[in-house]
């Protein structure tokens, strides 16, 4: 993809000059691309959704968790 040597003015001016869906587009791919520089989590948000055993590690933490939470109140 070629590179313009444009100011951020310029884009801007270039954006506003464009239809409202157009600028509805703009923002989507903004938005995207600053969301996953900005926080790298994102990045692996929804990785495990198809994988079967996830559940089941859900499972198991929130087991272990209670067990611990319960050891603490026997306390």
């Amino acid at each position: 993809m070629p590179t313009l040597d444009l100011t951020v003015e310029q884009v801007i001016m270039l954006v506003q000059q464009l239809p409202l869906e157009g600028k509805k587009a703009v923002f989507k791919v903004l938005q995207k691309e600053l969301i996953n520089q900005e926080n790298p989590w994102i990045k692996l948000a929804g990785k495990y959704q198809d994988d079967p055993q996830f559940e089941e590690m859900l499972a198991y933490i929130e087991a272990d968790r209670q067990e611990l939470n319960d050891q603490e109140e026997a306390k």
